[in-house]
């Protein structure tokens, strides 16, 4: 290179300057290709008289074979008219767009045969060897860029079917509330009112806060929201959701024997994954419009008033299990917490009969404190032994549960300190529950039991819709028939004095049970109904606080054998006796108490 620089030239001499493209005639034709697009020149700037090149380096593609400017020489020599090369004063060739640049401000560089580091990289392109990996590799990915094609179609294809299977068609026909359970009633109210959207329903692995409070029982709930057709599956649903007969495109292609033209098209099997889909409600103007307006039905069809017997039982189910469920996930949060592992298969039975048996006599609120205390004495234990298996931790933790939750049975006096709501996102009440309780039953989940809820439910009108129901008769609805037949006949029967029966139930075994046992567990449950009673009396009177009691022995659910060998619960013995007194006594025109 000359260490004095000629006077730069302007626009007309420089495009004197612009390089002839020799091809190499031993080079593939790619080569050649790539060397003319690199040297393409479409004029020079008019103030810095530097060149403006057609396309940027990092635009060509050079397929692999190298270095942009190595494989533009590999593809042919760019000479420079009446230029000389400043090493060996032959022809000037170009060894990159740099040197070209030195040539137009005066400072010719050495060509390509004087630049042995280029020439090495020149061998390297057109190396016969390397040209015949270069083959086989492009062979290798065009048979890649094949499939891709394939499977873009493929999944393409996946999304037509969906669309014809589960398209959504508005505006609709409006339609009738489809008859479903209690259940699936809360589940699609909770859907609509809970969901982040709900046109379309988003699936429920992407909302902030659960559903249901116990994912286990999420995709069959789901199922039955779609069976029950009070929603549908939307169309915009990933296809991924879906189970098809060839489970992907992979297992379609490894079929394909012929190429992407013999690759199975896409079929669905009939089945889905619930907890991966979204949903609309069908019927309506629009999507939106059709979610009100199911949303409004449902709240007509689960107003306690308005509620069947069955019905109300199945609410008072309901509240019981999502309670439990509460309270089991509030335990896999607190071990979680705590670095202890969930707890082990075998021994979740006794942890749901704890909690079921808990939630039968005590509120969420109190439920928590127990779980929490019992989860910090398995965490304290784990950190005085840390040789011992951390799933024997988790096990303590319920064997501490079921302790207290037969001291809190059988002491209701008990005095446990409630706690408030969890806090934190994705810890907090489920979906349906806050549906339930502060929705439908207008009351607390942290402070409401499931015995509280039969007896806040106002007994049912009579059913039968006949003037003159006939007397109950013993069968599989027992205390349903009782109920309806002595709301129906309220003169029939005197409330006064439910009390001294409860009294005598409570501190007598005498004509009860045969053990001690069953004669504890029947006073005990008494003892709860006669407090029961009390409580409410003086606001709804004394009948429906005898009908609230008769209702709330189905809540007393803990087996015992009576004196014949007959197995029964505590509650079927409670009502038997409350019944037959109340059914063979004479009413002595005893007014109701004052009301609210």
């Amino acid at each position: 290179m000359t260490e004095t620089s000629e006077p730069r030239l302007g626009v007309e001499a420089l495009s004197a300057l612009v390089p002839t493209i020799i091809p190499n005639p031993a080079a593939d034709p790619e080569l050649v290709t790539i060397a003319e697009r690199y040297w393409s020149i479409d004029g020079f700037a008019e103030e810095l008289g530097t060149p403006i090149w057609s396309e940027k380096v990092r635009d060509i593609d050079t397929q692999g074979w190298g270095q942009p400017h190595a494989v533009a020489a590999a593809g042919g020599r760019a000479l420079v008219p009446d230029r000389t090369c400043s090493g060996c004063a032959g022809p000037l060739s170009l060894t990159s767009r740099s040197a070209f640049a030195l040539v137009c401000s005066g400072n010719p560089p050495e060509c390509v045969e004087c630049t042995p580091s280029l020439l090495r990289s020149i061998r390297a392109v057109i190396d016969p060897a390397r040209k015949a990996e270069r083959d086989a590799a492009r062979i290798k990915s065009q048979a890649t860029q094949a499939r891709d094609n394939a499977r873009d179609q493929w999944r393409q294809v996946q999304q037509v079917v969906v669309d014809e299977k589960h398209g959504a068609v508005f505006p609709s026909p409006e339609r009738s509330l489809p008859d479903a359970g209690v259940r699936e009633q809360i589940a699609a109210l909770a859907l609509l009112r809970y969901a982040p959207c709900s046109a379309p329903i988003e699936p429920v692995t992407s909302w902030p806060e659960p559903w249901h409070p116990d994912w286990d029982k999420v995709g069959q709930l789901l199922g039955d929201l779609v069976n029950a057709d009070l929603v549908r599956i939307a169309p915009s649903s990933p296809a991924s959701a879906f189970v098809w007969v060839h489970e992907s495109f992979d297992a379609a292609w490894r079929i394909a024997d012929g190429g992407p033209e013999t690759v199975p098209t896409p079929q669905l099997t009939g089945s889905y994954y619930p907890t991966r889909v979204s949903y609309y409600v069908p019927g309506g103007s629009s999507p939106e419009t059709a979610a009100q307006r199911l949303d409004a039905q449902l709240m007509n069809a689960l107003a306690p008033a308005g509620m069947t017997t069955d019905r109300r039982i199945e609410l008072r189910d309901v509240a019981a299990e999502l309670i439990a469920a509460e309270a089991v996930r509030y335990l896999s949060d607190q071990l979680n917490e705590h670095n202890l592992p969930a707890v082990p298969e075998n021994q979740r039975a006794r942890l749901w009969a704890a909690i079921e048996r808990l939630v039968e006599h005590r509120p969420l609120g109190e439920i928590y404190n127990l779980v929490w205390q019992s989860a910090r004495v398995a965490a304290v234990s784990a950190q005085k032994n840390p040789r011992a298996r951390p799933a024997n931790m988790s096990t303590h933790a319920v064997s501490r549960l079921e302790s207290h939750a037969q001291r809190a049975v059988s002491e209701p006096g008990w005095e446990i300190k409630p706690f408030s709501e969890i806090s934190g996102i994705g810890h907090g009440l489920a979906a349906m529950t806050r549906t339930l309780f502060y929705t439908i039953l207008d009351s607390d989940p942290l402070q409401t039991t499931p015995l509280q809820i039969a007896v806040a439910l106002r007994a049912p009108m009579d059913e039968t819709s006949v003037d003159e129901p006939p007397a109950p008769t013993v069968h599989d609805d027992e205390r349903a028939q009782t109920l309806a037949w002595l709301h129906a006949h309220p003169a029939t029967w005197n409330p006064a004095e439910v009390l001294s029966v409860l009294d005598a139930a409570a501190a007598s075994q005498q004509d009860g049970p045969v053990w001690v046992f069953e004669a504890t567990v029947t006073a005990r449950g008494a003892g709860h109904l006669r407090d029961l009673f009390t409580q409410i009396a003086p606001t709804v009177g004394l009948r429906n606080a005898t009908l609230s009691v008769l209702a709330a022995t189905a809540m007393l659910t803990d087996p015992i054998v009576v004196g014949d060998g007959e197995s029964l619960t505590a509650g079927e013995v409670l009502f038997r006796r409350l019944s037959f007194w109340l059914l063979s006594q004479p009413d002595d025109g005893v007014e109701d108490g004052p009301r609210m």
